[in-house]
This record gives structure tokens, C-alpha cells and sequence, in this order.
């Protein structure tokens, strides 16, 4: 129980939940992109580099 309760804590302090939804009929390019690959992966890989293109 305590073990749970510290991983809550932990996660809770050390993490941002961010959601997305996608629509299956206007966002398919997106979907089809993200098709058999880790989706949270990818999504933070594309980000970062957007981001590193951007500076």
C-alpha cells in the first residue's frame, strides 16, 4: 500500500498529463502516421523536433 501511495506522490510531482484527441475522418494523415508505433513516443519525438527546427 505505502509503495502505491509513493508512486502516486512520485508521478503526481514529476508528470504532466497532456491529452489529444484525434479525429478519425480529418486527422487520418495524422493517425496513419502514428500507425504501429509507440503513439506517445512519436508524438514527443515530432515535437522535439519541431522544436530544434524552430531555434
Amino acid at each position: 500500500m505505502a509503495e502505491t501511495q509513493a508512486r502516486k506522490d512520485w508521478t503526481k510531482e514529476n508528470t504532466t498529463f497532456v491529452g489529444l484527441k484525434l479525429n478519425n475522418h480529418t486527422d487520418r494523415d495524422i493517425l496513419d502516421a502514428l500507425e504501429g508505433k509507440p503513439k506517445q513516443t512519436e508524438i514527443k519525438r515530432l515535437i522535439r523536433e519541431g522544436l530544434s527546427k524552430s531555434e
